[in-house]
């Protein structure tokens, strides 16, 4: 098979969140299982292209958006036998940010990732790749489906949208229609309207051949309950082709084995540069290295949990557990608190800001227990990272976690909650606690190690998935 992915980030060459590593280690995995892989990115001003040896390969191509005319020029480069093909254009990603700066989205987006998105399907149309599969990713991309449906149907192909995370649905106003070349007739409930304005990742559930999300269980919760933010009514017509695929963890960047970013390395039959870990990143930070260390490795959003583990905060110190918040610091709201905290709880509880998820394997080697008590969750990376490094998951009872901490909690090395409060959040990292102060810590630790959440598994769905579409041609 030959498997295009169209996506809006991809690790080494742009990152804003697990989309962009799971971007990396899924076409590097299919390429591994003997197909064609290629994956097609816009080329942002971040990207280094004398770094990555990013070479222009003199082929353009034109989209019509509006009253303008956007020109891209098609440069490529190869990681691991992986194709990668970048779409230039200065006017809509030659800026600081991959989406927007701070909390703020550039009001463009439609048009940026719009007319990417016909780019994407003329250099397919255009210079004669022979595709089978169109991978598409998250609101940024899901109008492929609807293009390839209304306006490339002759390239006979099956297209696929993954959804890694519905916090953006790419809600943008009605009129765009217009202005990215797609027909009013379009424009209804069961198309691509959404209480008045248009969504383009809802165009791109309905135009798809298939979807898919991060785990099995929240794939459940969107057609049931809409993920816990309400947008079951996007997904209730189009379960048939909706399925969960829990997501993997790449090894080239999470392995305690070899991770040169840690003070130690260890494995499941030698866990003692964990102890090293811990003991030297404790030290760093003025943290008692005999009190449990629990880590929440997050963005920093209600969504994730971050008020209940801010509002537990006196808890934690009063228990003697220390505590690290890892995250980017983009939400001003919850500066006061951050400050209070800095001040009142030093000895136990630090915060370290960070824009690179991809930075935090120490804070991971370093753990005792990893947390994450996410109001909703598609698959919930840092709960598998942890694991990698020998954490103890504590996890709330929805979507990835459940899927992820499974195997943990089957062995009694991973402990969850169900109600969305401090309260339960606590009963539980309680519990850990006392695991990881008992002479079963060390047992726990090379449980953990021993669990597999690789990307062998996913891939091997995916496949199956790919082939699967193809065989109902």
């Amino acid at each position: 098979m030959n498997i295009i992915h169209v996506t809006s980030e991809v690790l080494p060459f742009s990152n804003n969140g697990s989309m962009a590593e799971t971007l990396f280690c899924l076409p590097f995995a299919t390429k591994r299982a003997g197909h064609e892989v290629s994956i097609l990115s816009p080329l942002y001003a971040s990207i280094d292209v004398a770094k990555h040896n990013i070479k222009s390969t003199q082929l353009k191509t034109w989209v019509n958006a509006g009253f303008a005319v956007y020109e891209f020029e098609i440069f490529e480069t190869y990681l691991n036998d992986v194709r990668y093909i970048f779409f230039k254009n200065d006017e809509l990603f030659n800026r600081a940010g991959l989406y927007g700066m701070g909390t703020f989205d550039y009001a463009d987006n439609d048009i940026r990732f719009g007319t990417f998105s016909q780019a994407a399907l003329n250099f397919l149309k255009y210079h004669n790749i022979d595709v089978d599969i169109i991978h598409c990713h998250n609101w940024q991309t899901a109008l492929i489906p609807v293009y390839k449906k209304l306006h490339f149907n002759d390239l006979k192909c099956k297209t696929i949208l993954t959804i890694h995370s519905v916090d953006n649905l790419g809600v943008f106003n009605k009129f765009t229609i217009e202005a990215l070349n797609l027909p009013w007739e379009i424009y209804n409930m069961e198309n691509i309207e959404y209480y008045d304005n248009i969504s383009f990742l809802k165009g791109g559930i309905v135009f798809a051949d298939a979807i898919t999300t991060l785990s099995p269980t929240f794939a459940k919760e969107l057609i049931k309950n809409g993920g816990g933010i309400g947008v079951e009514e996007i997904f209730s017509n189009h379960t048939n082709k909706l399925e969960g695929i829990l997501n993997g963890i790449c090894s080239m960047i999470w392995n305690p084995e070899e991770d040169s970013n840690i003070d130690a390395t260890f494995s499941k039959d030698d866990i003692s540069g964990k102890n090293v870990c811990k003991n030297s990143l404790c030290s760093e930070l003025g943290l008692d290295p005999k009190l449990p260390l629990v880590v929440f490795i997050q963005k920093l959003i209600p969504e994730r949990g971050l008020d209940l583990v801010l509002n537990a905060v006196e808890e934690f110190v009063s228990n003697n557990i220390n505590l690290i918040i890892f995250g980017p610091n983009n939400i001003s709201d919850y500066n006061h608190k951050f400050q209070e905290i800095k001040t009142k709880y030093s000895d136990n509880v630090k915060i370290i800001f960070s824009d690179h998820a991809n930075k935090s394997q120490r804070e991971y080697a370093a753990a005792d227990i990893v947390l994450m008590p996410s109001m909703y969750e598609p698959c919930g990376s840092s709960i598998l990272i942890g694991m990698r490094y020998g954490a103890v998951p504590v996890v709330r009872k929805t979507g990835g976690l459940v899927d992820g901490s499974k195997k943990a909690v089957e062995q009694g090395v991973g402990f969850t909650f169900d109600e969305f409060t401090s309260e339960a959040m606590m009963k539980a990292v309680k519990k850990a606690c006392e695991l990881v102060k008992s002479d079963k810590r060390d047992e726990a630790v090379k449980t953990l190690l021993a669990i597999d959440n690789s990307w062998q598994n996913a891939t091997e769905e995916y496949i199956k998935l790919y082939k699967r579409l193809l065989e109902e041609n």
